[in-house]
């Protein structure tokens, strides 16, 4: 699709590597990971979430380089049951602390009642989007997005994505994206924008 490269799972160590790098110190993993962050367990939760959107969803990179990578999928098909927790490889991710997973559950709890509420109609969802910062500002985060915005358009659907810091919400604008909620995270520093591109 537009020249980019499919993920499979013998690019999941790759991909990680890369995500891992583009979101040093991102604010959502700082919160959730509190005195357990370190780069490992930060790679935990992306190791996580990369191999279920290779499974589950639509996971692409810039080249088989891995400079850049973004996983969405249709968020009608958004759905984490045991089965494909378990297979996504959730377990790494529980055993990092009891505290941790307290955290994110609250995270995810607020990040998925504001998405229902701000949107209702069929969209794309995007989970993540990464590039290496190595690389950065060259285009390479704008033609990702593109993919998913072109799928989007083409089958009559809205994209949606929520983001973190004040220049991710910049970049999103120039994409066309526009603020739909600034929420709190509870116990945390941490504003969560929740973004639309219709």
């Amino acid at each position: 699709m537009g020249g980019l490269y499919r993920l499979q799972k013998k690019d999941l160590d790759g991909c990680v590597e890369t995500l891992a790098k583009a979101f040093d110190n991102y604010p959502m993993f700082v919160h959730i990971l509190g005195d357990k962050y370190n780069l490992e367990n930060v790679k935990k939760f992306l190791r996580f979430l990369t191999k279920y959107t290779i499974l589950y969803g639509e996971a692409y990179a810039t080249s088989n380089k891995l400079e850049g990578i973004i996983l969405y999928i249709d968020f009608k098909k958004y759905k984490f049951g045991l089965i494909r927790s378990l297979r996504s490889g959730i377990l790494p991710v529980m055993k990092i602390g009891k505290e941790v997973g307290q955290r994110f559950m609250v995270f995810d709890e607020i990040t998925m009642r504001v998405h229902k509420e701000v949107i209702n109609s069929s969209h794309q969802y995007v989970i993540l989007l990464g590039v290496n910062p190595e690389v950065q500002s060259k285009g390479l985060g704008t033609r990702l997005l593109g993919q998913v915005i072109s799928l989007a358009k083409r089958n009559g659907q809205a994209c949606y994505l929520e983001t973190h810091g004040e220049k991710n919400v910049a970049f999103y604008k120039k994409q066309g994206f526009q603020v739909a909620s600034e929420d709190e995270v509870p116990g945390a520093k941490v504003k969560q924008y929740a973004m639309i591109l219709k």
